[in-house]
């Protein structure tokens, strides 16, 4: 064998020991990545009084802040949408009935950012700005003013959609936007007709 054949020989082993080792370190990194949000999300403490539970270590202004600002890898953000929509529903359907009854007793009540919502996880802190808020408890106030007819049934459900809209792009969960609006339509919209008839 030549000297040339030999330093390609070697120049290859060389090689490939480089990408076996940036292979094995790469695979390590990314377990070690891993492993600390794990460690991360099992260190966060929960309060122990108040026996509320949390969405992926995450509860109140902080669950919003998180999806608002994309805080956490796009994997856990995903996995916190899916668990999150079901409590921030009944948060935004909470305000909207607050709305209802007022009307009906013809005084407002003050809203509040933070609520207890329960799911099927217990109870989790859910938090919303106020200016949304508000917006969702007016519909709801003015509700049973619009007309039965099929056109004010369907400005209704323009609004409704567009405060879903508004709330919820705001925190990057726009894929949510029909699925929300046909659920808070179905429980409060179609119910309105029968009760203005009545």
């Amino acid at each position: 064998m030549n000297q040339t054949a030999v330093e390609a020989l070697l120049l290859v082993i060389v090689a490939a020991i480089l990408v076996i080792i940036f292979s094995c370190l790469y695979y390590l990194w990314n377990k070690t990545r891993k492993l600390e949000l794990l460690a991360r999300k099992a260190s966060i403490p929960q309060p122990p009084s108040s026996g509320l539970g949390n969405i992926c270590g995450y509860a109140g202004k902080e669950l919003y802040e998180v999806l608002r600002d994309r805080k956490d890898t796009p994997e856990l953000i995903e996995e916190i949408k899916e668990s999150y929509i079901f409590y921030l529903s009944r948060h935004l359907e909470a305000v909207l009935e607050q709305g209802m009854i007022d009307r009906k007793k013809s005084r407002p009540s003050e809203l509040e950012p933070e609520i207890a919502v329960g799911g099927t996880r217990g109870e989790i802190l859910s938090w919303l700005p106020i200016e949304i808020l508000s917006k969702f408890y007016l519909f709801g106030r003015s509700m049973n003013e619009q007309t039965d007819d099929n056109e004010g049934s369907a400005e209704l459900k323009t609004k409704l959609n567009e405060l879903v809209s508004e709330a919820l792009l705001e925190i990057h969960m726009g894929a949510y936007v029909n699925r929300m609006s046909d659920l808070i339509s179905r429980k409060y919209l179609r119910g309105l007709s029968n009760d203005e008839g009545a």
